[in-house]
């Protein structure tokens, strides 16, 4: 049964807190987020496998609702087929989430999700806000609020990070910039692609207009919800509300799922040259062992 916001707060403040179980597990996964945001791998190793399915972090900014759980789908994600992440990593520092984002979960990547977890799909990766809300083709095509039709970037011969920023100068309309192709149909391309992503971020990020990227994932089967590869439920430092929203993802999974994720603190870098921190509280936890 879906809760409200306030009635899973209420149930977070009367949970019993974390036991030294829940504190290693917690723990060990800020330790592994933190390892892997500082990784910067150009690829993966295997046959042109993207760097995102072993390093940097995959997270979804969303917001408790009593209409769906946080990690199904919102009415938009479930028309288009697509769902909209964040990807962080050291070599391409974010200050800010979208949408003033201040908790969520993050996902395991792909070659470190547990066992019989659900394996998602990488659609398309936009190296600031991509507008994704007005494309078609699960957010990655054609953006209907521009007078032309936006196609992948390799459609358009776009394969490099600077053929995409001369591309972008063009225009001077994120709205307008195309995505870049990482679909599994892409190998071997793919691998290259997503790397292009970020060195976009890394050689423009000072003429970007947003400071977050944005990644597409196809939308899952919500009957096998939990089943997916669902890290950590992460609040950001300083935001009013954002440890209880969390809180709120936690007790919900808890409540729905009988397991046991970690609320994982994130400090976003303050500056393009500062870094990310994830760490473990024993105080942000809203449940014990089941």
């Amino acid at each position: 049964m879906y809760r409200t916001l306030a009635q899973l707060l209420l149930l977070t403040t009367l949970s019993a807190p974390a036991n030294g179980a829940n504190a290693s597990i917690g723990a060990q996964t800020a330790q592994h987020l933190q390892q892997n945001y500082d990784a910067t791998p150009q690829q993966c190793p295997g046959n042109a496998v993207p760097a995102h399915a072993c390093s940097g972090v995959l997270l979804r900014s969303t917001l408790p609702s009593p209409k769906y759980h946080t990690w199904h789908h919102s009415p938009n994600s479930r028309v288009k087929g697509g769902v909209s992440f964040s990807y962080l990593r050291a070599d391409i520092p974010t200050p800010q989430l979208a949408a003033d984002g201040r908790s969520g979960f993050t996902l395991y990547p792909l070659l470190q999700r547990p066992q019989g977890s659900l394996h998602y799909e990488m659609l398309c990766a936009f190296p600031t806000d991509g507008d994704t809300w007005e494309r078609d083709s699960r957010g990655c095509g054609d953006n209907r609020q521009s007078a032309e039709r936006e196609k992948p970037c390799h459609a358009l011969g776009i394969t490099k990070a600077e053929d995409w920023i001369a591309q972008y100068r063009l225009t001077g309309d994120y709205k307008r910039q195309c995505a870049f192709d990482i679909q599994r149909s892409r190998v071997p391309e793919r691998a290259d692609a997503f790397f292009q992503s970020l060195r976009v971020k890394q050689l423009f990020a000072a003429e970007l207009p947003f400071p977050w990227n944005e990644v597409m994932i196809g939308a899952w089967d919500e009957a096998q919800s939990s089943k997916l590869p669902i890290q950590s439920f992460f609040y950001i430092e300083g935001p009013d509300a954002a440890l209880e929203q969390a809180q709120a993802d936690q007790r919900d999974w808890y409540e729905t799922n009988d397991t046991f994720i970690p609320v994982i603190r994130i400090r976003l870098p303050r500056s393009l040259e500062d870094r990310t921190a994830f760490s473990y509280h024993d105080s942000d936890q809203a449940v014990a062992v089941p």
